[in-house]
């Protein structure tokens, strides 16, 4: 097709092509972008141009002091689970079958991926004239995304690392851009 045709047949479906890229395009992008993001829980990391993968969650580490840590949990606590109480630069002796929060499914799970997926399934898109917005409405969202201090359990601040899981992705670029030039190439007829 020569620029010139390329031309006449825009010109002729260019009502077509204004909708779409008013209308459709942002909701297509709105709905790769989430799923592309949602997708990073699964991975385990972010993928840019290719998959940057998350520090491990500490409860998943077998000699942290977190190591199965669930809130909530209530169980008996493995005898070979690290202790975690010192006293005077020595650790206290566990009491028998002492409950805690140690639960074994925790020490499997995922950074970033809870019991319920709610910091997941927050991931949503806001559309407005000509482009979707991406965001989630968990407050605890950002602090993840971007890394930083933070109060656990709001009393001890620490240091969050980030596990980046919304952002500028090469990879959700490209797939974009295959999805709206074949679709201006449906309207066309090219």
């Amino acid at each position: 097709m020569t620029p010139q045709q390329f031309s006449q047949k825009l010109t002729q479906h260019a009502a077509q092509v204004k909708h779409y890229i008013e209308r459709d395009a942002p909701r297509i992008m709105g709905i790769e972008a989430v799923n592309h993001f949602k997708k990073s829980f699964l991975d385990g990391g972010f993928t840019d141009s290719s998959l940057v993968p998350w520090k491990p969650a500490k409860r998943t580490v077998s000699n942290s002091y977190w190591y199965g840590f669930e809130y909530g949990s209530r169980v008996a606590t493995p005898d070979n689970h690290p202790r975690r109480w010192k006293a005077k630069g020595k650790y206290k002796p566990r009491k028998a079958n002492p409950v805690t929060n140690y639960s074994p499914a925790a020490t499997k799970r995922k950074a970033l991926n809870g019991r319920t997926g709610d910091l997941k399934d927050s991931i949503q898109y806001r559309l407005e004239p000509g482009r979707a917005i991406i965001f989630s409405d968990q407050p605890y969202a950002d602090i993840h995304n971007s890394g930083g201090q933070a109060k656990v359990f709001g009393r001890k601040n620490t240091t969050m690392p980030r596990r980046q899981f919304i952002g500028d992705s090469i990879k959700l670029k490209a797939k974009i851009k295959h999805e709206l030039i074949k679709d201006i190439n449906r309207i066309l007829g090219t």
